[in-house]
């Protein structure tokens, strides 16, 4: 396979990842090699091959400014996979305690040949929570000849103890301009000629994957040979040039149902795989938003309801039969006429006005959900939104439990008003909470936690849309002290 012949074996034709490569090289220059790394990001972005150059580098008899030489006895052992002192487990099908427990025993014994053993954890986010513990132990006071790089594509599931004890590097996908440079190195060496145009193609389609990029760049060389043209690429890569994809764009974003429908069965019938079809208009649509939302005057409605058909689309399932109408007539439909039960975006920008009506037109205590939202109460909801998306427990841990004290520059502060709820989030819920806050923030988040006198009036945990049709009906929260 090409993936694995134009694998990286050094650090220099690692593609995308610059900033991590440059720590890593300086590092071992250094000789201020970790004991653990932990490596996170999209697949296909480069993790465990920069792992094993890595594993090389610790292990160099000839390094040079922090690159393997690729010669020694040790580098040609790891590029062959002969190599005894480089142990990689696969933590999706060992997950278990005993696995982690057999690891344990295995690292007493010193390296074979190597100076160092390497241990490469790959998806270590699998390991179960008897597993982590297990390794948890072992991150902490690990022989001086041992060497651990885990590696994950969900970092939010990987145990903040686990994370505090490790170097953590994240892998960002790889920009489309590196990758049609990398591809059109290994066209060239190939003998292939294909011009840039269906090189960018591929790189649009592998969404920042190097691994997928290369894999998608081989199927089209099997199927079309060594002078594929750009239509054959897109034929190959499923892309579809259709006119009529504009036309329901344009259709969904006025409001326009009927002729929505009728393009879905027109397509049907003229034959088109409609899991295509609807990926292509999924793609105009989306740069739609990014117009929109990079506008002087952003249009908080327009980027909320073309977020909302983008999400309709997606979710169409043509799994049955590709060339069938109804999901995509189903997506359509529930685009334009269904409200989603909670949006983020109305949450941040914008405060409800049925319920501040309701609440003016009401009396109650001081504990009754403000008439007026401030900022940090719309920021606090949105995040308890954005965290429940992604782990149901711990978007709980946000659930009327805190408050912004701040959120200036890159540090959020929050008080807690329960002891239990600020450990949860602190200990467990950390990197959850900052990746969530950073996005909302569009910045780096470092997340503060202390816990606060319950003086103030503080809105009502959410309940989803039965307490909201209550509270449009007039009715009012009621807070039961000492009670959650």
């Amino acid at each position: 396979m090409l993936y694995s012949k134009w694998r990286p074996k050094g650090f220099e034709e690692v593609v995308g990842q610059e900033p991590i490569v440059t720590t890593l090289r300086n590092a071992l220059s250094s000789d201020q090699v970790a004991h653990a790394y932990l490596f996170s990001g999209p697949r296909g972005t480069g993790k465990t091959t920069t792992a094993r150059i890595l594993a090389k580098a610790i292990n160099c008899e000839d390094l040079n400014n922090g690159d393997p030489c690729n010669q020694c006895s040790s580098c040609n052992s790891i590029n062959e996979d002969v190599a005894f002192d480089l142990i990689e487990m696969d933590a999706a099908s060992n997950r278990g305690i005993d696995d982690v427990r057999d690891l344990r025993e295995r690292i007493a014994f010193s390296p074979s040949v190597m100076k160092h053993k390497v241990y490469l954890l790959d998806e270590v986010h699998m390991l179960t929570t008897g597993a982590f513990n297990a390794l948890l132990k072992t991150l902490e006071e690990p022989p001086s000849y041992a060497i651990f790089v885990l590696a994950t594509t969900e970092l939010h599931q990987v145990p903040a103890t686990i994370v505090s004890r490790c170097q953590r590097f994240d892998f960002r996908r790889v920009p489309n301009d590196a990758i049609v440079q990398r591809l059109a190195f290994i066209a060239k060496e190939e003998g292939c000629t294909i011009s840039e145009e269906s090189l960018s193609v591929i790189a649009r389609q592998s969404r920042g994957g190097m691994r997928d990029a290369i894999t998608m760049f081989e199927q089209v060389v099997a199927l079309f040979g060594l002078t594929p043209t750009v239509e054959e690429v897109n034929n190959m890569l499923g892309i579809i040039e259709d006119d009529r994809t504009n036309e329901l764009a344009s259709a969904l974003v006025s409001d326009d149902l009927v002729r929505a429908l009728e393009l879905s069965r027109e397509v049907s019938d003229d034959g088109l795989d409609l899991t295509k079809f609807t990926k292509a208009t999924i793609n105009i649509l989306r740069e739609r938003l990014l117009v929109t939302a990079r506008s002087k005057d952003v249009d908080l409605i327009s980027l909320s309801k073309l977020s909302r058909i983008i999400a309709n689309l997606a979710a169409a399932d043509f799994r049955r039969d590709p060339s069938d109408a109804i999901p995509l007539e189903v997506a359509c439909t529930t685009a334009l006429i269904v409200e989603p039960e909670n949006s983020s975006i109305n949450s941040v920008q914008k405060v409800d006005n049925s319920v501040a009506t309701t609440n003016s037109n009401t009396t109650g205590s001081a504990r009754d959900v403000p008439i007026e939202e401030s900022e940090e109460d719309r920021f606090i909801q949105a995040l308890y939104q954005k965290c429940r998306e992604k782990d149901v427990k711990a978007g709980a841990w946000l659930n009327g439990s805190c408050e912004v004290l701040s959120m200036d520059g890159n540090i959020l502060k929050l008080g807690f008003y329960k002891p239990f709820h600020m450990q949860k989030v602190e200990n467990e819920g950390r990197t959850l909470v900052e990746q969530q806050a950073s996005i909302l923030l569009k910045r780096d988040v470092t997340l503060e936690v202390q816990l606060v006198n319950d003086k103030k009036p503080r809105r009502a945990p959410q309940r989803g849309h039965l307490a909201k049709a209550a509270l449009e009906l007039g009715a009012k929260p009621v807070h039961l002290e000492g009670k959650d």
